[in-house]
This record gives C-alpha cells, structure tokens and sequence, in this order.
C-alpha cells in the first residue's frame, strides 16, 4: 500500500513542484505614467484587412504609434449583436444583450412612442433621471443575464467609474431609417458605459448627432462637427468617453440591400467618413497625458472574423498585446476592455469582471509587419474555421472504412491486402499529428486543395515509416512509433508555447475563443488516450519493472504538461487525466485495481487540481491561467464562482452532445468490437495473451473517456477522439495477432510485470 501512496505522491508532487519551480514567465511591461482621460473609439466591424484595402491615414497613424492585437469579439455565442457586444464590453464578462430591446437608448428629453423617454424610464425602473443617457432596454438586458451561467454584473464599468467620481460620456447613433427594416433605432452603443441603473450621465446618443446625405446608408451619416462639439463638452479631467464610428455600422447593417459595387463603396465612404472623425478626435487628446483604447466591438455581419485593437497611452510603446485572458502575443478579448479602461485609470477591477487588462507585450517589428502578422492571423482562424468539421469527419469516416476493411482481410486471408490495412491504421493515426503540423505552413494563402493533399499524403508518409520500425523486433514497434509521435509532438508543443493549437484543426481557434493559449480539448483526448496506449505497449515491449516504471514515466509527463499552469493549463485534464493515469500505472505494476483504488485518483485528481490551482494563484496576476483566476473569484465571491463554472461547462457539454460529428464514433468502435466477440473472439483474447497490459490499458482509458466527457465543455468531442485513437490502433493490433504470437510467444512470461495480481 505504501508503494501506491508513494506512485500518487510523485504524480501529483511533480505537477505541483514544477510549476512552483517555473520561472521563466516573461514579466508584462509596467505604467509610471498617470493617465488623466481615456477616449475609447469604437470601430465596429473593422479588420485589420479593411485598412490594407481602404485608406485611413488619421486610424493607420494612431494605430502604428500604438499596442495593437488581433481582438476576439465572442460575447456569449459566437456570432455578436451589436447589443452583445456593448453589454460585454461594460460587463467585463461574457454577456447578452436583448433581442429587440437593444438599440433603446435614448437622450433625456426625447420622446419614445409618444412618451418622454424619461417617463417610459421611469414607469420601467421606478427611478427619476433628469438629464442624461437612458437604456431603456435595461431591465430585459438585465433578466437576460440572470439566465445564463456568467453572473455578468450589467453595467459594471459604468458602475465602477461612477463609484469613483470618473466622468462618463458615450457619443454614436447608428438608426436607420426605412420602413422595410425591423429595428429602426441602432443606439446600442448606449449600453458601453451606462451604470448598473441603465443611466450615462454625458454625452448623446439622440438624432442631432444625424445629418442628411443621400448618398450614405438609409441617407443617413454622422455630423463630425456635432460629434466634436459634444466631445469638446465632455472631454474633462477624470474622464472617460466612448465615441462610435457610427458610420460603419450603417454601412453594414445596409449592405444586403445593395449591389456589390455599391457595397464597396459605402465601405470606403464610411471607412473614409471614420477617418476623418478620427483626425478631429486626436486634435483634442493629449498623447503625454491621454489614453486612447481603440476597439472593434462586434464583426461584420457577413461573418464572423477578428476585429482590431489598439491602446496608445503614456508609458506605451508601439507593439503586440495580450491579456492575462489569453496569455498569447496579438490577441485580446472584448471582455478585456473593460479591465483595461480601469487599469489606465490605476481603479480597482470589479470582482465580476472575468477579463483582464490589455498589456503591451512585444514589438513584433515594424508597424507594417505587425499589422501584415495580425491580417494573417484573422485568415488562417477563418480558415482554420471552414476545416474543423470536414477534418472531423474525414476522421471518423476513415475509422469506419478501417474497421470495415479489417474484417474483409479477416475473411479472405490475403496477406498483402492484411499490410495494406495495417499502414493504413498507421497513416490514419499519423492524421492527428499531420493537423498539427499543417499549422507550420500558410495554407490560408495556398487553399484547402493543397491542405488536404498535405494532410492524406503527410499522413500517408509517416505511417510509412513508422511501419518500418518493425525492423527493430517487433510488429508492435510501429504502433508504438506513431503514438510516441502523436503524444511528443503534443508535449514538445506545449513546452515551447503550443504555436501549433492555434488555427489548426483539432487546436483552437480566437473566432471561437474557448481558449488560446494551452492545450485544447481536443489535443488533450489525443494527448491522454495516446500516452495511455503508449505507455502499456511500451512496458509490454521493454518488460519487467524496468518496462512498468518506463510506462509510469510516459504517464507522468503526459500529466505533467498537460496540467501546469504554464503549459497545458487544462483543468479538466487534471481532473479526468490523473485518476485515468493513476489507474494504468498502478495496473501496470501489478497492483491489484479496487474501488478504494479508484476512488484514491479521483480524490488525487481533484487535490492535484487544487494543487496547480494555488500554485497558479500565486502567480503575478497578469500571468494566472483561468484556473487561478477562478481561484481568484471563489476568493472574491465565494463558491458561487466555482458552481457558475460548473453549470457553464455543464451547459456547453450538453449543447454539442448531438450536434457533433463525434457522437459518430461512438458506434463505430462499437460496432467493430461487437463484430470481434461474435465472428472472432479468439483474437481478442490472444491480444490480451500476448500482451496481459491491455487491461491497464483500458482501465485507464475508460477512466479518462467517462471522465473527460463528464468534466470538458466539448462533451462527446473527448471520447470521441479517444475512441478514434483506440479503434486504429485496436484495428492494428488484431491484423497482427498472427505475426506477434510465433516470435514473441516465448517472451510473454518476461514481459509480464514482475508483481502481477493473480
């Protein structure tokens, strides 16, 4: 029993102790300068690729004097409203806004429905408000949030700045104006600083900001001598306003409306129009002492995409950013706004906000080559994005066709046909690792012709060489190869920063924004299912103790990087991958497998996530993964945060339990299974003759599969995976039964570990 304690003390001390031993984290660049105002310029629907086609001489200087990212504009789903995405950006958290209620905001003193606005505000909150801005969506908005597992706080900024004597303004107006249309009021911008109340005490969201132009959308534009009127109203000491580039949002919203001609056009008219507004805002900004956030807060409505982000403030130096959020150089989330605006100010953050302060985080080369790097970004995330369903299902498609091909050698017992499909289980495995490295190469620019060719003759290439390894001794030795390529490519991966999770296929992407930096879901099932494989064919293959402990080590650095905060930063993989892992090794030392056993790696499992959880909460805060800030929040708030993330991943696990291609996989490995029981059991059971390590193999599995599911957001996407990496390699093993059992028959007694349960 000591011997077991001893193998779960070193699992879980070696995650916690690197991690307590890290100290290479790169530490952010720090603000002495005081900042007196913030102007947040929001450009809606803007790309980086927009000022490379259209001319902005006023934006692309500010820009190229400025941090700049790539900025994630996901709200709550993936595609976002522009009430969405204004609810975010105040909330500092993932937030919705409410279908049809959104675009009310309204200047006290205007009529809405024949009423006062201030009237109908009053007869919906029981407050007074003489003067102002007024949402009078809030209290849709509000019941909204309360349904959805955030605990978004509406209104948090706005509340914060107010709490602290900050002078608020928001200046945009975005109505169209013909009858064909649903909404005609588009004053969602409305939402960006108001307080907790629905209420922003300056600026003007009302028509005198409109003047006529027949040649704009619904004829329709900005008055850019209004606008900087109003500015020149609000701009004071302790300030923070907002102005909305109202002109591309007309432009957008019209765009369906219009010929395609037409279409670009008003494009570089509004681009052209925001420009101009841009050079009249920046005459008023002193750079020494203001700070200028600009954001792009929702994309176009043609698609989603990526939206551009940039801070100019004192202390600032041109470059890339980043957020604590997503720990990855070029890329900030709309939720970081918000924290950011705060920072500048040197104001305390809102427990409720989840999103983190933008930091300046490295040059990235010229301003050109820095904006060249974040257009390409963009592509290959939205080509990444067109790939992750066809690549899922030319997987599990593959699978099938292997199984179906395996039991056509099984009947017709041609030789060579069996080595056909035997390479052919390698290359189908080597698929996994070829997504990865197709992100070494700009397929966005070369198109998906040259990706596929890529992924099938790459994959193709390397389960031919590793059905050389057989030359070594074994016909094992190529399944042992490949999963030794899919489990260290992943770990080498992540050890010098995981450039190949993002915008690959089975990596992550920023479109999506469920993380972005670390290992992805769908990684850490091919990470886990692979190293568990590997690790028993690996003591099979070496034998005795020497082999045994050879797979514990496997185990123990697929765990290791897959948990520390500064690698893998996967939770979930801790708690689903230290039980599972824990399991294999104890079977592959020949300890015998109780439920007391497994309920002793569950409970490691969650102290070791708790483990890396202090350990990442000890952390500077600009560095702590989502764990430590969850960590952080429970501290805050209580245990409530740790149920509001537990209801969220709950959520998330059910939505995609029938809609993913992976819930396909389920019954093709089952299937293939059945078929071996009732048409040729005895295969199966040489297979665990031959090699007794199976058993630890799928205990293990079996722990992390129904864990994996229970305890990721990707739900059925975990097994899946697993399932497809077992089914190809169990395809491999059966085709070589006959071949395993002659040479190695005799050696079986040795390669059994030396304290094997009766």
């Amino acid at each position: 029993m000591s011997g077991r304690r001893a193998l779960a003390a070193v699992l879980v001390g070696l995650v916690v102790l690197t991690g307590a031993g890290h100290g290479v984290a790169r530490a952010q660049e720090e603000r002495d300068t005081e900042v007196r105002r913030v102007l947040v310029l929001s450009v809606p629907t803007l790309s980086w690729a927009d000022l490379d086609e259209f001319d902005a001489p006023h934006l692309e200087a500010l820009l190229d004097e400025s941090a700049i990212a790539d900025l994630s504009t996901r709200a709550v789903v993936r595609r976002t409203t522009p009430g969405d995405a204004y609810t975010t950006l105040d909330a500092g958290t993932r937030a919705r806004g409410a279908r049809g209620a959104d675009g009310l905001a309204f200047n006290v003193g205007e009529v809405f429905s024949g009423y006062p606005v201030e009237e109908v505000y009053g007869r919906r909150t029981g407050r007074s408000i003489t003067e102002g801005i007024v949402n009078l969506g809030l209290p849709q908005i509000v019941a909204e949030n309360e349904r959805l597992p955030y605990d978004a706080l509406v209104g948090a900024l706005g509340q914060a700045l107010e709490d602290e004597g900050v002078h608020r303004a928001v200046i945009g107006n975005a109505d169209g104006s013909e009858q064909e249309l649903d909404v005609e009021f588009g004053r969602a911008v409305g939402g960006s600083l108001m307080d907790t109340h629905g209420v922003v005490p300056g600026g003007s969201v009302g028509v005198e900001l409109l003047e006529d132009d027949p040649t704009a959308p619904f004829g329709r534009r900005l008055d850019r001598d209004v606008v900087l009127e109003i500015l020149d109203d609000e701009w004071r000491d302790d300030a923070v306003v907002l102005v909305e580039a109202s002109d591309l949002v007309r432009a957008d919203a019209y765009r369906s409306r219009v010929t395609a001609d037409q279409r670009t056009r008003m494009r570089a008219q509004a681009i052209e129009w925001t420009d101009e507004l841009v050079g009249g805002l920046l005459e008023r900004v002193d750079p020494e002492r203001d700070a200028v956030v600009v954001v792009g807060p929702y994309h176009a409505s043609s698609g989603v995409h990526l939206t551009i982000a940039g801070l100019r403030a004192p202390g600032v130096e041109p470059g890339l950013l980043e957020s604590a959020v997503t720990r990855r150089v070029g890329f900030v989330t709309l939720a970081d706004t918000a924290p950011t605006v705060l920072d500048l100010l040197g104001l305390p953050r809102p427990a409720e906000m989840e999103g983190r302060p933008w930091e300046r985080a490295a040059t990235g080369g010229s301003a050109g080559e820095r904006r060249a790097w974040l257009v390409d970004a963009n592509e290959g995330a939205l080509f990444r994005d067109t790939l992750v369903g066809p690549v899922s299902t030319f997987f599990v498609v593959a699978q099938l066709a292997l199984w179906v091909l395996a039991v056509l050698a099984f009947r017709r017992r041609r030789p060579r046909l069996r080595r056909v499909i035997e390479v052919a289980a390698l290359s189908v495995l080597a698929v996994l690792p070829a997504t990865y490295l197709a992100g070494l190469f700009p397929f966005e620019q070369w198109g998906t012709g040259p990706y596929w060719l890529f992924l099938v003759t790459g994959a193709a290439a390397l389960g031919l060489a590793c059905d050389q390894l057989r030359r070594l001794g074994s016909v094992v030795d190529p399944l042992i190869g490949v999963l030794a390529v899919i489990v260290g490519l992943l770990v080498v991966d992540l050890l010098v920063g995981a450039p190949l999770q993002l915008n690959t296929s089975f990596g992550y992407t920023p479109t999506i924004a469920g993380r972005f930096a670390g290992l992805g879901n769908l990684a850490f099932a091919q990470l886990a299912s692979a190293s568990i494989i590997l690790a028993g064919l690996v003591a099979w293959r070496v034998g005795g103790r020497r082999g045994a402990w050879a797979g514990v080590a496997i185990l123990a650095v697929a765990v290791i990087a897959d948990g520390s905060p500064f690698w893998g930063s996967d939770v979930g993989g801790v708690l689903s991958f230290v039980p599972g892992a824990g399991i294999t090794a104890v079977a592959l030392l020949g300890w015998r497998i109780r439920w007391r056993t497994i309920v002793v790696w569950v409970v490691g499992g969650v102290l070791a996530m708790i483990a890396v959880g202090f350990v990442d909460l000890a952390r500077p805060e600009d560095q702590r993964t989502h764990l430590g800030r969850l960590f952080e929040r429970i501290g805050d708030e209580g245990f409530g945060a740790f149920v509001t993330v537990v209801f969220r991943k709950l959520e998330a696990n059910l939505s995609v339990l029938t809609s993913s291609e992976w819930i396909l996989m389920v019954p093709v490995v089952f299937a293939f299974v059945l078929y071996l029981i009732w048409r040729a059991p005895g295969r199966l059971h040489r297979i665990q003759e031959l090699i007794p390590q199976e058993r630890a193999i799928l205990s293990g599995f079996t722990v992390v599969a129904v864990l994996g599911f229970a305890l990721n957001d990707s739900g059925i996407a975990i097994p899946g995976v697993m399932l497809g990496v077992l089914n190809a390699s169990l395809v491999y093993l059966v085709l070589v039964t006959d071949e395993l059992a002659e040479p190695d028959a005799a050696a079986v007694e040795e390669r059994e570990p030396a304290a094997a349960a009766p």
